[in-house]
């Protein structure tokens, strides 16, 4: 999977609290422990991908860093041939 958002923990709660669950009943659907939730929660550990994936079904969230964003090729939207940083900057070694 994708690199982990850091504020993973808090997407996880806020995702749960929209819902209207508590631990004990997101750890039941998922077929988890209550204490997982708990830890996921306080930061204290992280989600294998497997229950990354449960968590995001489950409370429709992204707890992915880049929300899905793929890595592009990024392409010069001035391909005239105009100035580039490196023809503007002076480097001071």
């Amino acid at each position: 999977m994708d690199e982990l958002a850091q504020d993973y923990d808090e997407r996880i709660r806020s995702g749960r609290e929209s819902k209207g669950y508590s631990q004990k009943e997101l750890a039941q659907q998922l077929n988890e422990k209550a204490s997982l939730i708990r830890k996921l929660e306080r930061g204290d550990t992280l989600p294998s991908d497997e229950v990354q994936s449960k968590l995001e079904r489950a409370l429709d969230i992204e707890l992915s860093a880049g929300g899905g964003v793929e890595d592009t090729e990024w392409e010069s939207d001035n391909a005239g041939g105009g100035y580039t940083l490196g023809d503007v900057v002076e480097r001071k070694d």
